[in-house]
């Protein structure tokens, strides 16, 4: 449930600037949500960035969001939304039916072992 909570609030985060603002001044708002020290410390570090562009989903959050169970398809699919509206791509078409469907976020898919590692 808590990386659920954590691709929640980075949702949120990315959608809001005030919301992200808010965090940073005020880290209490965090206790709403179901959130390890750990998470809770990655959403509070990821507040108080300077993140734009090809940076965006690219730190410590999303990679402790991306590496475990599946996120549930609604979660994935706002998350996705959020990141492209942020870094500035479409974001349309991650509504429809096929991503839906097919589930197409890195976050949204089991990781298969291989030799170099973990891949989608």
């Amino acid at each position: 449930m808590s990386r659920e909570a954590v691709a929640s609030v980075y949702t949120i985060m990315l959608n809001d600037e005030g919301y992200k603002d808010l965090v940073a001044e005020d880290p209490s708002i965090l206790d709403q949500w179901e959130l390890t020290d750990e998470e809770r410390q990655l959403l509070l570090d990821e507040a108080g960035a300077e993140v734009s562009g090809f940076m965006i989903g690219g730190g410590s959050l999303m990679g402790h969001i991306r590496f475990g169970p599946p996120l549930a398809q609604p979660v994935a699919s706002s998350l996705g939304i959020a990141l492209n509206r942020a870094a500035g791509l479409p974001a349309g078409a991650m509504q429809g039916p096929g991503f839906a469907a097919d589930g197409c976020c890195p976050w949204n898919k089991p990781p298969s072992p291989s030799m170099g590692g973990m891949v989608e």
